[in-house]
């Protein structure tokens, strides 16, 4: 009884402590926790935040570079306008986000396109308007564009207005001030542009606004019904008339405060609990021996479950799926496992939150539990992966059946939080023991089958056939054989001919990779450098292109032949290389070439991965004196105007606008409209594909300076190239 008495106070003391350490481990837990979902949320608004602000971006710096058009155009017709409405239709057409645009000569708003619901505008002095009037001596003085608003229009709506001041004999001494070209942006339809007020539904808070250059006082546009919070994420909108913040926010207190009372009361219910079973277990052994067993024995059970969807996990597909099947064996029947995973899932929970994401696996898992039979195995393999064991099936016929009806299920919408879902799934089947009978095998090959379902479309199944592995080992040796390449040095260059329209004189050569394959001989870029970029074998291929290229320019200069100037393609990634500016200069020194020998290409996808990235690139290419193309422009979705803010010195035109243009009247208009307004921007053009006399005089009649196509020259090898004759003589 003493023994038993002196016992207690040291059980109590220890169940104490214990009941201490996990009630502040879980205190720690929960804190750590709220930090870990306020990082989450400030990742995701970061992420909305320059989406948003990008879109914004987009449509207000295409606005005010109308105003600047305008100007130029009252310039060039020494002040007069007569074609105002047709060329303000125009141009509204075709850069979008304007309400309308204004003619205001010494101030006073006389033209306004459109005219309608503006007329009271009319009329309307500049200088006269206290709201205006300072804003407009500072745009006449700086010779610069401003913004002024928000503000309340005469006509009614609320609007930012973009003002640029014109003038005559610009930049001499007979420069006069002739009045203002203004457009007007409605705010709604700004915002219209963007997801602003979707998101404001889903409860996010927003505030677009400026600090005026003058006063510093911050000057706010549009916000959410709602104030911002202290978590804030702000994204820089560059402008021509300066920058602009966007901010988006999201209250988080609620979900905070939840977690946090639900974190502290599970942590010292959980301490107090334990911490009772635990003085129990020090004064009875017998009570402690039996304990341990049974959290033996749970703890087992957690390892072979999967905490959200409370399927059994890969670790036990793993440890149980080989008695299984062998199981399976011993009575002869056949058996399929069908790996799958759900189609484009990640957007979910990039766009809308990993809560929302973990709900449809839920309701995913909850559907496939549902659907299967007592002896089937639904699985959750990890992520968004899932997988089934059919048991005991008579033959494909009935995979197929049960794959038809995952494929229905999962297609059925699903309502989370007032939102309709519709997911689709992609299946990979493998027969057993047709196609494997050990668990390796049996998920290499449904891996490989759902891989070709992907292939093929996505919300389909595909069963597993041996060419599908001859396909994946194949694109493995393509792999391989593009690693070795460089090493063996299979890659050559091909040069083919860029020419001046009006001189006939080849002034350059653009310069083209070819793979000279052991196997399957000369092969064309086009079969290759898709697999190049996936495999990430494109940077080291175009090191290679970059290299070889300046050294044969450097090899036509040792031989005494013409200079040319030679343009060489570039990847998105290695536009995105913060160090490749350095690594051109490095090569152009080696070899003793000028920079202004030098030209590069870019598509207008690889362009707009990261615009602003791209274009602290090419201004440093630029004035090192590199020719800055952009390389199939048509095919994209950049417009003239945001080109405008990129130092590009060539234009070219894909061949896909050239190919019909004698036939095709739709194509000539957009050529010749491209043309125009590059020569706007400064910018010069080049066609592509010109293999025809007709498409050559067209062009040559749109101004457009430049061609390149097979009606001159096919891409040629070094040694051709060198002795080709730089004047085009079948014109």
């Amino acid at each position: 009884m003493i023994r038993a008495e002196f016992k207690q106070p040291i059980a109590a003391f220890i169940s104490c402590i214990v009941f201490l350490a996990i009630a502040l481990a879980g205190i720690y837990w929960t804190q750590s926790s709220n930090k870990a979902i306020v990082k989450e949320q400030k990742l995701l608004l970061n992420g909305i935040s320059r989406t948003q602000a990008s879109a914004l971006e987009r449509r207000l710096t295409t606005a005010f570079t109308s105003t600047q058009i305008l100007a130029i155009e009252v310039e060039q017709h020494n002040g007069t306008f007569n074609d105002f409405h047709s060329y303000a239709k125009n141009l509204i057409n075709s850069i979008g986000g304007i309400s309308s645009l204004q003619l205001a000569p010494n101030g006073i708003i006389e033209q306004i396109y459109p005219l309608k619901g503006n007329e009271s505008a009319i009329g309307l002095d500049i200088f006269a308007d206290p709201k205006y009037r300072e804003a407009a001596l500072i745009a006449i003085e700086e010779h610069k564009i401003i913004a002024i608003g928000p503000i309340s229009l005469v006509q009614g709506g609320i609007a930012i207005i973009s003002r640029s001041p014109a003038y005559l004999f610009k930049g001499t001494q007979r420069e006069l001030f002739w009045g203002f070209i203004s457009a007007v942006i409605s705010l709604d339809d700004l915002l219209e542009s963007t997801r602003l007020k979707d998101l404001e539904k889903d409860g996010y808070r927003y505030s677009l606004s400026r600090v005026h250059p003058d006063s510093k006082k911050t000057i706010v546009f549009s916000h959410s019904k709602k104030p911002l919070t202290n978590i804030v994420a702000t994204t820089k909108i560059h402008l021509p008339v300066g920058v602009w913040d966007l901010k988006i926010s999201r209250d988080l207190n609620d979900r905070l405060k939840d977690n946090s009372v639900s974190g502290y009361f599970l942590s010292v219910l959980s301490g107090f609990f334990i911490a009772l079973a635990l003085y129990g277990i020090l004064i009875q052994p017998f009570r402690l021996r039996k304990l341990v067993k049974e959290k033996t024995t749970e703890l087992q059970s957690l390892a072979y479950k999967d905490p959200l969807t409370n399927l059994p996990n890969r670790r036990y597909l793993n440890d149980y799926l080989p008695s299984l099947l062998s199981d399976s064996q011993k009575r002869q029947e056949n058996a399929a496992f069908i790996y799958f995973d759900l189609d484009n899932f990640k957007r979910i929970n990039d766009t809308i939150g990993h809560d929302v994401g973990d709900k449809v696996l839920e309701i995913v898992a909850q559907r496939l539990h549902n659907l299967c039979r007592e002896t089937d195995k639904v699985v959750r393999l990890g992520g968004d992966e899932f997988g089934i064991l059919l048991c005991n099936i008579k033959n494909k016929q009935e995979a197929k059946k049960h794959a038809e009806r995952i494929l229905a299920h999962i297609h059925t919408p699903l309502e989370i939080a007032s939102r309709e879902f519709i997911l689709s799934t992609s299946l990979g089947i493998a027969m057993i023991p047709e196609h494997g009978d050990s668990l390796i095998t049996i998920m290499q090959n449904a891996d490989i089958a759902l891989y070709q379902a992907k292939q093929n479309g996505k919300n389909r199944y595909s069963f597993y056939n041996h060419e599908m592995r001859t396909k994946a080992q194949n694109l493995a040796e393509a792999e391989a054989d593009l690693s070795k390449a460089l090493q063996n040095n299979e890659f050559e260059l091909y040069y083919q001919s860029q020419f001046d329209l009006k001189t006939k004189q080849v002034f350059g050569a653009e310069a083209l990779i070819r793979w000279n394959h052991p196997k399957n001989g000369l092969t064309l870029p086009d079969h290759f450098m898709a697999l190049a970029e996936s495999t990430g074998h494109i940077i080291k291929i175009g090191q290679w292109v970059l290299e070889n290229g300046i050294s044969y320019l450097a090899r036509r200069r040792e031989k005494g032949l013409p200079y040319i100037l030679l343009h060489v393609n570039l990847s998105s990634l290695q536009l995105a290389d913060p160090n490749f500016v350095s690594v051109v200069k490095t090569l152009l020194d080696k070899h003793q070439v000028p920079a202004q020998w030098l030209g590069v290409e870019i598509t207008e996808t690889a362009l707009l991965k990261d615009v602003a990235l791209a274009k602290t690139t090419l201004q440093a290419f630029k004035d090192m004196g590199i020719c800055i193309a952009i390389d199939d422009f048509g095919t994209g979705y950049s417009s003239l105007g945001q080109l405008k803010n990129l130092p590009i010195t060539l234009l070219k035109i894909d061949r896909s606008f050239v190919v019909d243009l004698e036939k095709d009247q739709a194509n000539r208009q957009i050529v010749e409209a491209i043309v125009a307004m590059a020569h706007k921007l400064g910018i010069k053009v080049l066609a592509e594909g010109i293999e025809t006399k007709e498409q050559w005089a067209i062009l040559e009649s749109f101004q457009c300076e430049f061609g390149q196509g097979y009606y001159v020259s096919k891409p040629m090898t070094e040694k051709d190239f060198d002795q080709a004759d730089l004047i085009v003589k079948n014109i």
